[in-house]
């Protein structure tokens, strides 16, 4: 079954109305066009559905259409995504167990779970112990794809963090020397994404030396709505940079807007990690 119409089956099964089912999280009418078929839903609408009605995660995806391979990869995806940048440990810890339960083939399953646990070894506290076989495989997971496609390119991106500074300066040269404009707008999201956790490395350390160039290749790319989010981090970092190296209270001011600005997004616990990055 596909989302639309499983979420028809708990809807009924339930004896709720479209409307009773839809709660606040969505608009009736738009609920209505996700068990057409005709729009998707969000995966923090989805599981903002599935909690409002009591319906756990496992039993839904348990049931999801095999077949239907990429919406599940994406909604997957997009759990661990928002999860990592929400700050919300809890969920990002329950998603390979979900992964496990889902059907999806399973070659796939133990990709995916690599990855979200790559997401959990990223966001572990100071304290927490290094898991140093973990990080090996994930770093194995990338450099077995033959080439700097966009499949690679973006788990490189993913999973930069668990690499140190100096081979992911040596990489991201590479990487950028062998594309060039014009980009598609994947690898456009991607590029910046690339740049931007290369430029937090950087700044993580003190080091800053390169960043004028990474800023302005990021700068180059030209702006568009799906990019606020990367546009806004490059303005921080770079911003970050001045003001660590100048002690000028109007860069430290364009820091503390790129921070409200994201605040203002919805993501307010990313907005707190980028204070806290600012602060230390």
């Amino acid at each position: 079954m596909k989302i639309g119409e499983l979420l028809q089956k708990f809807c009924l099964e339930q004896g709720k109305t479209r409307k009773e089912f839809a709660s606040d999280v969505i608009s009736p009418s738009y609920y209505c066009k996700i068990e057409k078929g005709s729009h998707r839903v969000s995966a923090e609408d989805l599981i903002e559905l599935l909690k409002r009605n009591n319906i756990r995660l496992s039993d839904f995806f348990g049931m999801f259409d095999s077949q239907d391979l990429a919406k599940q990869l994406n909604l997957f995806h997009e759990m661990i995504v928002a999860a990592h940048y929400n700050g919300d440990k809890d969920s990002l810890e329950k998603i390979p167990n979900l992964i496990e339960r889902s059907l999806l083939p399973e070659e796939v399953k133990k990709e995916q779970i690599l990855i979200a646990r790559g997401y959990l070894e990223i966001d572990k506290s100071s304290t927490e112990p290094v898991n140093w076989k973990l990080r090996e495989q994930l770093r194995e997971k990338v450099f077995s794809l033959p080439n700097w496609n966009e499949e690679k390119l973006t788990l490189f991106c993913n999973l930069m963090p668990l690499y140190d500074c100096f081979s992911v300066n040596l990489i991201v040269q590479d990487i950028l020397k062998e594309y060039k404009p014009p980009f598609s707008k994947e690898l456009k999201r991607t590029l910046l994404g690339i740049i931007c956790n290369n430029l937090f490395l950087k700044l993580k350390i003190g080091e800053y030396e390169g960043i004028d160039k990474l800023v302005s290749i990021a700068d180059a790319i030209p702006s568009s709505p799906d990019l606020v989010f990367y546009k806004n981090n490059i303005i921080f970092y770079k911003n970050m940079a001045l003001y660590k190296s100048s002690n000028a209270t109007k860069y430290l001011k364009k820091c503390q807007k790129a921070i409200e600005i994201c605040a203002w997004l919805g993501m307010e616990a990313y907005a707190q990690h980028m204070s806290e990055f600012l602060e230390g």
